[in-house]
């Protein structure tokens, strides 16, 4: 396995990060069937219908061809995740890399700002938007300055065939974390979800450690 890329070790410090500064807010507007909160132990999924998840580091001491992250449900490892040089993720119903395919995350930017490719295997690529901020006044972007610029509700539109398929939101609240909801569509299984969510929290480690005002030692 390559030596993780600087993008990749951003992922695994994910929780130590911000992850601790994670608050509940109060729940979107729009029905949701995914929602997910970053902890200082992994990003913790909960599902319609009560199912719950966690994707979580896999360790830093990983064997060659072992996933970077795994996610569990009711405390079984059911799919790995593996993030390569590009920061696409690939996700596999196990831990080796001859596990059935579950689906990748291609993330993409434009002038600083994310977007990302979903594609479950078997099904048609669900892409998103870029991640506008819900009051307006601007997007999810690898320019942001400041934390005040940062701080807010971002929410992308999900399209699948040239139609819309669903709505994907990150909120980064007061305390520097990051909370995410969003109406799938069911070709999307969770271990995909979760990875999706994970890509844009690591956008938003990479964004708040280049702000201009805050302190080094806080990054």
């Amino acid at each position: 396995m390559k030596a993780a890329s600087e993008a990749q070790r951003r992922m695994i410090l994910v929780g130590a990060i911000i992850g601790c500064g994670i608050v509940t807010a109060a729940p979107p507007a729009f029905a949701a069937n995914f929602s997910a909160r970053e902890t200082s132990r992994g990003l913790h999924v909960d599902r319609a219908g009560g199912a719950m998840g966690k994707l979580s580091s896999n360790g830093w001491f990983r064997r060659p061809g072992e996933p970077m992250f795994v996610y569990r449900e009711g405390g079984k490892t059911v799919a790995g995740v593996w993030v390569g040089s590009s920061d696409a993720a690939m996700v596999r119903s196990g831990t080796t890399e001859s596990s059935p395919l579950i689906g990748r995350i291609v993330p993409a930017w434009k002038d600083g700002k994310l977007s990302l490719t979903i594609e479950p295997a078997g099904g048609a690529a669900v892409q998103t938007t870029v991640f506008q901020r819900a009051s307006g006044g601007g997007a999810l972007d690898r320019h942001t300055s400041t934390w005040e610029a940062l701080q807010g509700s971002y929410r992308a539109t999900l399209q699948a065939g040239g139609k819309d398929a669903g709505w994907l939101s990150v909120d980064v609240n007061a305390e520097g974390g990051a909370r995410f909801s969003g109406d799938l569509p069911a070709s999307i299984p969770p271990a995909l979800a979760a990875a999706a969510a994970a890509s844009i929290e690591d956008e938003v480690n990479y964004i708040y450690g280049n702000l201009s005002d805050v302190n080094p030692l806080m990054r």
